[in-house]
């Protein structure tokens, strides 16, 4: 049994060195003969084009190693699939989440969680239940279910169905019996006696509001709130944050400034010729001497002569003469005279 093999591989050699002896050429492995065996798709320069290890497959093969060609499909069964390149994301509104493509609108900060339509991150919901017995847990769900023949009042307590409770001397708050003698207008909160009272933060939305570069907004619940102001302006670094909406928390508060971008354009298109570039820098300097007044260059006397007073015209300034003299606009009060700074015909003048 175990001697077959030998003799068969004796024979074959037999075979192969007859061939030789006689003349016969082997088969020429590149002229692609259709009878082939296909033994040629697993010589070593098909193996180490397959394999891509840079010319280790070729010697590999060589010295008998796996010569087995990988199909082009098995290779490709890793393949990322290909993203819609005629998709558009859309992150109208949204400040995290899915865009619709593929990738996503922006991230939260770490411990918060995008809201289901992506329009803010918030911090993870903590459940209020204490001094709860049931009712909501201001995270979508409760605090507990009463019992048999048992209710859950405006308390967040249970309370015996058949109980009547009074609102004598009350306006609002608990009967007694977990149900509401009555609520308060807007602004106002019951206090604990059944009144109606105008709350610390009455005014005060829940995601507060801006006075200029002030930031209010209110601490606490009921008649316990204090109101509260951050001057966003005075945070460090001085300057670098105002009060605004922040779309990350959905409310107002500090936030980072935008950087500024100079300007020396005009409403109505014109350049500056001086003034504030609404950045803290300057447009352009006037001449020494010169005012700067709005948005403009004013001669002033004293100033230098240039710029946009004509020096050989000179100029009126109501009844005062401005003319040029020794590089320097003087000043002539034409009234002293009993005269008029008027236009004389070549240039400004008294007459």
């Amino acid at each position: 049994m175990h001697r077959t093999p030998t003799r068969l591989l004796l024979a074959a050699l037999l075979c192969w060195a007859v061939a030789a002896c006689s003349g016969e050429e082997a088969p020429d492995k590149d002229a692609g003969d259709d009878g082939d065996d296909g033994s040629a798709a697993f010589e070593a320069g098909t193996v180490e084009d397959t394999a891509g290890d840079g010319g280790g497959g070729a010697s590999d093969s060589a010295e008998g190693g796996d010569t087995t060609a990988v199909p082009d499909a098995a290779q490709g069964t890793d393949a990322a699939v290909p993203v819609d390149a005629g998709c558009k994301p859309d992150c109208k509104g949204k400040v995290c989440g899915p865009d619709g493509c593929g990738s996503v609108c922006g991230f939260c900060a770490t411990g918060d969680f995008c809201a289901k339509d992506g329009s803010a991150c918030a911090a993870f919901c903590q459940p209020k239940c204490d001094g709860k017995a049931c009712g909501d847990n201001g995270c979508g769900g409760d605090c507990g279910q009463c019992s048999a023949g048992k209710v859950c009042g405006v308390d967040a307590l249970c309370h015996l169905e058949a109980c009547e409770g009074s609102c004598e001397g009350k306006v609002c708050g608990d009967n007694g019996c977990g149900k509401l003698c009555g609520t308060c207008a807007s602004g106002d909160v019951c206090s604990s006696s059944g009144q109606c009272k105008p709350s610390p933060c009455k005014g005060i939305p829940a995601e507060g509001k801006c006075d200029g570069e002030i930031l209010i907004g209110c601490n606490g619940e009921g008649l316990a709130a204090t109101k509260t102001t951050t001057d966003c302006s005075a945070q460090l670094p001085v300057g670098s944050k105002h009060c605004a909406w922040d779309p990350l928390t959905s409310k107002h508060a500090c936030v980072q400034k935008p950087a500024c971008v100079p300007t020396c354009t005009k409403a109505d298109g014109g350049l500056k010729e001086c003034g504030d570039d609404g950045c803290g820098g300057l447009c352009k300097s006037c001449l020494e001497g010169w005012a700067c007044e709005v948005d403009t260059c004013k001669v002033k006397p004293g100033g230098a002569c240039g710029g946009t007073f004509n020096q050989k015209t000179g100029a009126c300034d109501g009844d005062t003469w401005l003319l040029c003299s020794a590089g320097k606009v003087v000043a002539v009060d034409c009234k002293t005279a009993g005269k008029k700074c008027t236009w004389t015909g070549s240039a400004y003048g008294c007459k």
